[in-house]
């Protein structure tokens, strides 16, 4: 994990009891699966605000638990290695909207601060200033470009994310499905009904028209080029269907 330059602290969450290794995805509901690992973990849900405070939440990182206790979690055949992905196309529009959309394009947010340090490298012709905040458009123009390079886990290859690591998973849900793949975690922790309940409300949701809505014929071959290992892997289609719009 080291080697490759993989944050296993942020984006690996530990549930030594449960037997449980979530490799986290954002803008895959990973906020949503959190908070169920850590109803698991208390026995209740947390507030929202305290989901990635592995102080409150009770998610154990691999340091947490310490290397060799990680380990053996890792190799242990009982333990279920698992993570969440999503249609590329509706991930950008949620990154999009959450991260960029109406922001100023001025230094001091996380997020404008990543495309200002990397926009040069992509094209000047991106917009750099306070006048307008960044279009759909050019936010893919911005992904596609730095998908590969790890600027930013929010649009970086879920294909790298959930290889990185080195771990070998046994189980990759997808959001659009997540409900009944849900279930396959609950399963494997032996939980009760009262925390399925949790599944049928999404989390952190970000707030936008359908996503079918921003594309057009040629933003969307942007994204097929640049997440076109992501499609492949995770078998979603590349048409986009005006229908389910």
């Amino acid at each position: 994990m080291r080697e490759n330059g993989y944050d296993a602290d942020t984006y690996i969450d530990v549930l030594p009891k449960q037997r449980l290794i979530y490799l986290n995805v954002p803008k895959s509901a990973s906020t949503t699966v959190r908070s169920i690992l850590s109803t698991l973990e208390w026995g209740k849900p947390p507030p929202l605000n305290v989901i990635y405070k592995r102080r409150c939440s009770g998610l154990r990182s691999p340091a947490h638990i310490g290397i060799s206790a990680f380990h053996q979690l890792v190799k242990n055949p009982d333990t279920l290695r698992f993570s969440f992905v999503r249609n590329p196309y509706a991930r950008l529009v949620s990154a999009w909207a959450d991260k960029f959309e109406g922001k100023p394009i001025i230094a001091g947010d996380q997020f404008i601060d990543t495309y200002r340090t990397h926009r040069a490298l992509v094209a000047r012709s991106l917009p750099d200033g306070a006048e307008r905040g960044l279009s759909f458009a050019d936010f893919v123009e911005f992904a596609a470009a730095t998908a590969h390079l790890g600027v930013d886990s929010h649009w970086q290859l879920q294909e790298n994310l959930v290889s990185g690591p080195g771990i070998a998973l046994d189980f990759i849900g997808r959001l659009e499905n997540f409900d009944d793949d849900i279930d396959h975690v609950l399963d494997h922790a032996h939980a009760g009904d009262r925390f399925r309940e949790m599944v049928s409300s999404q989390l952190n949701r970000s707030h936008h028209l359908r996503w079918q809505h921003y594309y057009t014929d040629a933003l969307a071959a942007r994204v097929y080029s640049a997440y076109e290992r992501d499609f492949d892997r995770f078998g979603y289609a590349r048409a986009i269907s005006l229908a389910a719009a």
